[in-house]
């Protein structure tokens, strides 16, 4: 088959596929403060918001040359103007004919038998585990992006960030160059842009993340992503740990350890496209794990210094949110919701040289 062959064969096909979109709060409105004029000191302010993200995809493009094995196969991603775009296409998950959903099931009895003989991978080729796996570290790159960007704001007062994560079918396309488009004829996209079009009318308020539904069934493919992904609903609430409100004689101190910590919030349903889409906001800081899934499994089967917080988190089941909120609870309820792996933290340092020597001669 000649190459021009492929191309048009590849074109004509049909992948799931997940997409986000990170949008700048309030920027037209601080294009709208200098009317209009980015020559003047306020338009200028407004443009140099864009650097932030430019400086988050250089971050990305750097560590993906340097650590491949942390990011998903095919991922693209672009800047417009005041928004990123990022997506990749899950090879191996592909919702039943007739829906647009994943079942969270397997779609022929061939992909368990692939699966059974590779039963010591933790992804077998091949199968829908493994495209999980690519879904589960682009979502926790796209957190680590989301944070990042908040933070470079908050530093100068200004909004932040909204991300909303979706998926659909996306129709491969050409471009003029014969080049796939992969932003084109792409309805996990269009879902990611409607939600956010709707924004705080709907319950997508504020500097937050949501993630669709169907996004999240695709992670949970993988185990230990999948402990990961369900951590990440508890919420940090915005008041202070400590309680000034309480007394208690026999303590020697007199001030306590407030409960309530965390917080869970109700999914989102949002019509889109004559369907009803699912969205949950989640806590960023703690899907930044996904990205890293591999290497918790490789601490667990090594049995390194940090074996025993790492089991605890990965095998116990998800706590209920009195559980959670109980002062001084164990490490294992809540440890990826105060774990975060920010996008400007080499990978070396957050896992200390040994884990990364280790790394090239373990497979896991």
């Amino acid at each position: 088959m000649s190459d021009t062959s492929r191309r048009h064969k590849k074109a004509r096909g049909v992948s799931w596929s997940c997409s986000a979109q990170v949008d700048l709060l309030g920027f037209a409105n601080h294009i709208a403060l200098s009317n209009c004029d980015i020559r003047e000191q306020v338009g200028e302010q407004a443009i140099e918001r864009l650097s932030s993200l430019e400086r988050a995809l250089r971050i990305l493009e750097l560590e993906k040359i340097r650590y491949p094995e942390l990011y998903p196969s095919g991922l693209q991603y672009l800047r417009i103007n005041d928004a990123l775009l990022l997506g990749i296409d899950a090879k191996h998950l592909s919702p039943p004919k007739g829906r647009i959903t994943l079942t969270g099931g397997y779609n022929s009895l061939a992909e368990l038998r692939l699966e059974a003989a590779q039963k010591d991978a933790a992804l077998p080729q091949g199968t829908a585990r493994e495209s999980a796996g690519d879904v589960a570290r682009f979502l926790g790159l796209v957190a680590r992006i989301h944070n990042y960007i908040n933070t470079k704001e908050a530093e100068k007062s200004l909004p932040g960030c909204r991300t909303v994560v979706a998926s659909g079918l996306r129709k491969h396309f050409e471009d003029r160059q014969g080049r796939d488009d992969f932003f084109a004829a792409n309805f996990s996209l269009s879902v990611a842009y409607e939600a956010q079009a709707k924004g705080s009318a709907i319950g997508l308020k504020g500097n937050c993340l949501y993630v669709e539904d169907d996004v999240a069934v695709a992670v949970s493919y993988v185990e230990e992503c999948h402990a990961i992904l369900a951590s990440a609903k508890f919420l940090p609430l915005s008041f202070p740990l400590v309680d000034p409100y309480h007394y208690y004689p026999e303590m020697q101190s007199s001030v306590t350890v407030r409960s309530g910590t965390w917080n869970v919030h109700e999914p989102i349903v949002v019509p889109i496209m004559n369907q009803e889409r699912v969205f949950r906001r989640l806590n960023p800081s703690a899907l930044t794990n996904l990205q890293l899934f591999a290497d918790y499994r490789r601490i667990v089967l090594n049995k390194d210094d940090r074996h025993d917080m790492i089991r605890d988190a990965l095998s116990r089941a998800t706590p209920t949110l009195e559980k959670i909120n109980t002062p001084f609870g164990d490490w294992g309820d809540s440890l990826f919701p105060r774990l975060c792996f920010p996008l400007d933290m080499d990978y070396k340092k957050f896992f200390g040289r040994r884990q990364v020597r280790r790394r090239r001669n373990s497979t896991p």
